[in-house]
């Protein structure tokens, strides 16, 4: 319902408060370092078409997760064939992961949104040369660079596809000049296209206030294991028996539905779907995606040592998923795990998976015309089945009795905290205007903004002080609202001598907030405490 959503994420807060800061450029202090404006101004005009709300300001992010299914689809099918399209979209319509972020106003899924499309058009547009085809994914890519400042990776997924492909099939060099020219028009419309938001950082500290801003959060190899482990730890947190249930759905309308509803024509549908489902459910759906990845690269190296014959704008299409996949497996450990840092690693995983369970399930496979391969592989699926089988029973006590679906729980736990504090304001300050300073807490600083009075005025802060050495003090009674984000969470209560206490409120928020925490705080509620200046 959208009474359970609200904004409760601290990114969430700095994109949806543009309205609400117009001393501040009308954009939340230093915003540019979190992200490009795109998502932020698309909010805004939510709220001034639809009013402030948390629904309006979720509302991008939600049509962008929906517009990915037939994205999605699309791609899939034109790279892997329609039995992995079909696959793909049903994992991803059963993902929790995706569910969880397509309802949280973060650049995130808007961005995947945009890259799945560029993706799509920049091969379509390298195999065809129409013009509007390369323009369009030139403005596809620019629009997602506008969204997220990795909004760059289809570009070098398209460029990885033109180098990779004739080193690998040397049938093709004659098209490499081809793809190559077509491939600049398309760096060349994105150049063009992106250049605005380069020249308007300028008033900023430029693009490399951005990069040492996001050198803060990179763990370098020293961290890659561990931030690689936190997220699949994450993932497994976050999922629950809907994404089982996909992976199930996915194996067995892959091909279509049978005629004839028996064992020997049904067999192939069910036991990858037992072997798989039974695998992700006592683990996480990324070790599926790690086996699919193991299996594809097999196959690749098969077909190059046997010199088999790759239509090229397969090869493409492969070489271009590779560049991507590998791309973030490689670089999306080398940062801080937050958990949505995974979700461009996920989706090129969905496709890994949808084209594996299409080659599982579908009916007139090369191993099949080798009585001996076929009985080989007869008896590796069905060994695998009975193992998914012990594995699903495990999982039903220790997973699906005790979870429900993290990604569709309420989380107005920062709602709960706002109503709170303009309570013990109002009762401090039952009547005339009163400031409300918020230090670093931008989802708090956007709800105290939705929810109070319109005598209580917010101001983002950015530490205790109130005016500046020589300015007159305020005439009406100021309150400061410090949470854990505060300082990077070393605000110390020595340093508050010219304020009085009014009281601190604790609230446990949803777990896509508890999982971006250090991991000794994620199972402690999250304190905000409310002081009042003297005057």
């Amino acid at each position: 319902m959208p009474s359970g959503i609200a904004i409760e994420h601290f990114d969430e807060g700095v994109y949806a408060s543009n309205l609400w800061c117009p001393d501040n450029d009308s954009s939340y202090p230093d915003r540019h370092l979190y992200a490009p404006p795109g998502l932020p101004q698309v909010i805004e005009e939510a709220h001034l078409w639809l009013g402030a709300s948390d629904f309006s300001s979720i509302a991008p992010s939600l049509l962008a997760g929906i517009a990915l299914i037939p994205l999605l689809g699309l791609l899939a099918r034109d790279w892997l064939g329609e039995p992995a399209g079909r696959a793909a979209v049903l994992l991803a319509v059963f993902s929790d992961v995706h569910v969880l972020y397509s309802r949280i106003a973060l650049t995130d899924v808007p961005w995947i949104t945009w890259l799945v499309l560029a993706l799509w058009l920049i091969r379509r547009g390298l195999v065809s040369g129409q013009p509007a085809v390369l323009l369009a994914a030139g403005l596809a890519t620019a629009l997602g660079w506008w969204t997220k400042y990795t909004g760059w990776l289809p570009l070098a997924s398209g460029l990885s596809g033109v180098i990779a492909v004739p080193l690998l099939l040397h049938q093709t060099r004659p098209l490499w000049g081809n793809w190559l020219k077509r491939m600049g028009a398309v760096v060349a419309v994105t150049a063009i296209s992106i250049a605005p938001l380069f020249v308007s950082l300028e008033d900023t500290g430029g693009y490399s206030a951005v990069t040492a801003n996001h050198a803060r959060y990179i763990v370098g190899l020293t961290g890659w294991l561990s931030s690689a482990a936190s997220q699949v730890e994450h993932m497994a947190a976050f999922e629950s028996p809907l994404t089982f249930v996909g992976v199930l759905v996915a194996c067995w309308f892959t091909t279509g539905t049978s005629e004839r509803f028996t064992w020997n024509a049904n067999r192939r549908r069910l036991l990858p779907a037992v072997a798989a489902g039974g695998f992700v459910a006592i683990g996480s759906f990324s070790a599926l995606v790690l086996v699919a990845a193991g299996l594809a690269l097999r196959d690749g190296l098969a077909k190059l040592r046997h010199n088999d014959h790759v239509a090229p704008d397969r090869g493409l299409a492969w070489t271009m998923l590779a560049a991507w996949w590998i791309a973030m497996t490689l670089t999306t450990p080398l940062y801080y795990p937050y958990p949505r840092l995974v979700l461009p690693w996920l989706v090129a995983g969905w496709l890994l998976v949808g084209h594996r369970l299409a080659c599982w399930t579908a009916p007139g496979s090369p191993s099949e015309k080798s009585p001996g391969a076929s009985s080989q592989n007869e008896t590796i699926l069905t060994v695998a089945a009975a193992s998914g089988l012990v594995l699903l029973l495990v999982a039903i006590p220790s997973r699906f009795l005790t979870r429900a679906v993290p990604a569709i729980a309420p989380r107005t736990a920062v709602v709960g905290v706002a109503d709170r504090m303009i309570e013990a304001v109002t009762n401090q300050v039952p009547s005339g205007n009163a400031v409300i300073r918020v230090w670093g807490e931008p989802a708090l600083f956007f709800q105290l903004n939705n929810r109070s009075p319109d005598r209580l005025l917010m101001q983002p802060a950015g530490g205790l002080q109130v005016i500046r050495p020589g300015e007159p003090p305020p005439d009406i009674p100021v309150f400061l609202v410090i949470g854990p984000h505060a300082g990077d969470g070393q605000a110390h209560t020595d340093a508050l001598h010219e304020y009085d206490s009014v009281g601190t409120f604790e609230t446990t928020p949803g777990l896509q907030v508890l999982r971006n925490q250090p991991p000794d705080h994620r199972d402690r509620p999250m304190a905000f405490r409310l002081y009042r200046w003297r005057q």
